[in-house]
């Protein structure tokens, strides 16, 4: 029963975190805690895996479909996006020692739900704000690090933080701030796991369940690339404002459910 129901969570989130540039994570990691099979240091595990897994699928077929970064940007914003990574696990794991499981789930939904409203209250209001295109790379690197630092700490993959200050401070339309987006992520991600590798805490987890994580991020990876392609700049952001309402509501729930 739960690889039936994380199989289909990871499916959907992944295609949906493809299309929109979410990563998947801010889909999978509330899902699962409202599912509440594992705890919170499993679940971003779990979370990490498929994201990253999808993120692979992601980038190799857009790089097949003609998309060219702009490599001192991707190089920058990742190589941040990855140390801050590093910070957002350390301090992760702190506050997971520091506090009840319950507690730490009240905390990253309050910390998710503001940021996803923020989120939703600037792509409301974009047209109406000053963008930015940065060119200085210690900029280029805060920002990255930023995005990476908060990402990880949440457990979320960073999608829909990236695509906001992608689109704010590089002035990217919402297609091509999707793509990159997905390999800001990578890179974080990379943090993420490992720590875990080499902070000898693979065992930990259930491993078993890996491959089905893996096999359905790899799907979901590939659909949501393939139709994020069709896709123009102004039916991508319609999901993705309906992604983000949704989770503010699961954030809500979250964070509810771990009070009483």
């Amino acid at each position: 029963m739960i690889i039936l129901i994380y199989t289909v969570i990871i499916i959907l989130a992944t295609t949906l975190g493809a299309i929109s540039g979410l990563g998947g994570g801010v889909i999978i990691k509330p899902l699962f805690d409202a599912v509440g099979f594992h705890n919170m240091s499993t679940i971003g595990f779990y979370s990490s895996v498929a994201v990253f897994t999808m993120s692979i699928v992601s980038i190799i077929k857009q790089l097949r479909k003609g998309f060219s970064f702009e490599i001192k940007t991707v190089f920058w914003i990742s190589f941040g996006s990855l140390v801050g990574g590093i910070i957002g696990e350390n301090v992760f794991n702190e506050v997971t020692r520091a506090y009840e499981n319950s507690t730490v789930k009240i905390i990253q939904a309050v910390c998710l739900g503001i940021t996803l409203i923020g989120i939703l209250i600037y792509t409301l209001n974009k047209n109406k704000m000053k963008s930015y295109c940065l060119k200085n790379i210690l900029y280029i690197f805060a920002s990255g690090f930023f995005l990476g630092s908060i990402s990880v700490f949440l457990g979320i993959g960073g999608g829909p933080l990236n695509i906001a200050v992608l689109m704010l401070l590089f002035s990217y339309e919402m297609k091509e701030a999707t793509v990159y987006s997905i390999a800001t992520i990578f890179f974080a991600q990379i943090s993420k796991l490992g720590s875990v590798l080499v902070g000898g805490k693979l065992m930990n987890y259930d491993l078993s369940l890996l491959p089905f994580i893996c096999f359905a991020a790899v799907i979901g990876g590939f659909m949501g690339t393939l139709i994020n392609q069709k896709l123009n700049s102004s039916k991508i952001e319609k999901i993705y404002l309906g992604i983000i309402i949704g989770l503010i509501f699961v954030s809500i729930y979250n964070a509810y459910s771990a009070i009483v």
